[in-house]
């Protein structure tokens, strides 16, 4: 069976990128999150999108409304590793930090 998700006018197919594949565009929520978000030390105030770890081990201190997800490759492509929910904070591999 074909699944499409059609984003800002692009059809993504499962059989192309595979069931488990949610597109950082697609994250849950909408709008951007309320407080700050800080990524290896580097504050966000009311974030939206995605950030650079600059390296692949990324700290993350999430004082937002919103979950932060945590992506292994730059630009918060592919499938994310891990979470940082509100009022939490982790340190994991990753290169890229997503939040709605």
């Amino acid at each position: 069976m074909r699944r499409s998700l059609a984003v800002i006018g692009v059809t993504l197919t499962t059989a192309v990128l595979g069931p488990g594949f949610l597109p950082a565009a697609a994250a849950p929520g909408a709008g951007a999150a309320t407080g700050t978000l800080i990524v290896n030390g580097v504050p966000h105030t009311d974030p939206h999108g995605c950030y650079p770890s600059n390296g692949f081990l990324v700290s993350v201190v999430n004082r937002t409304d919103r979950t932060a997800y945590v992506y292994p490759n730059g630009g918060c492509f592919g499938q994310y590793e891990g979470w940082v929910q509100p009022g939490g904070q982790a340190t994991m591999n990753g290169s890229s930090v997503y939040i709605d």
